[in-house]
């Protein structure tokens, strides 16, 4: 396993149409760009201080932290952790996606999709 050359810290939370859509459109940029571009860190365990993770997380060359909504938990997480980050992508702020609440997991169209996979490649290209 090569280490990526951006780490994405994303919210990923399948609970709501935000959360969900930060995860699917970071998968498809895995994909379009490929996993030694960027790869995607894991939340929980850096949430939970699990050394391995941090140690990842906190010898990338880049980090890009995208939240879904105006709670930031991905950004807080990452600040509790002692991480420092290139650059910061909040759907619900920048975009104006707004969060449906609890269990809207699949409340967003293919539209929404391209849109945020689209702005984290403008935010993975100023980073660059």
């Amino acid at each position: 396993m090569k280490t990526p050359e951006i780490g994405l810290l994303i919210c990923n939370s399948g609970s709501s149409n935000s959360g969900t859509l930060t995860g699917i459109a970071s998968i498809g940029l895995i994909k379009e760009l490929g996993s030694d571009i960027v790869g995607i860190l894991s939340l929980p365990a850096l949430a939970n201080q699990i050394p391995r993770q941090v140690f990842l997380a906190k010898n990338l060359k880049h980090l890009l932290i995208i939240d879904g909504c105006s709670n930031s938990c991905a950004k807080k997480i990452a600040e509790k952790s002692g991480l420092s980050y290139d650059n910061y992508f909040n759907l619900e702020n920048d975009l104006g996606i707004q969060k449906s609440g609890p269990f809207s997991t699949l409340e967003y169209s293919s539209e929404d999709v391209n849109n945020v996979k689209e702005a984290i490649k403008k935010k993975i290209g100023q980073i660059k």
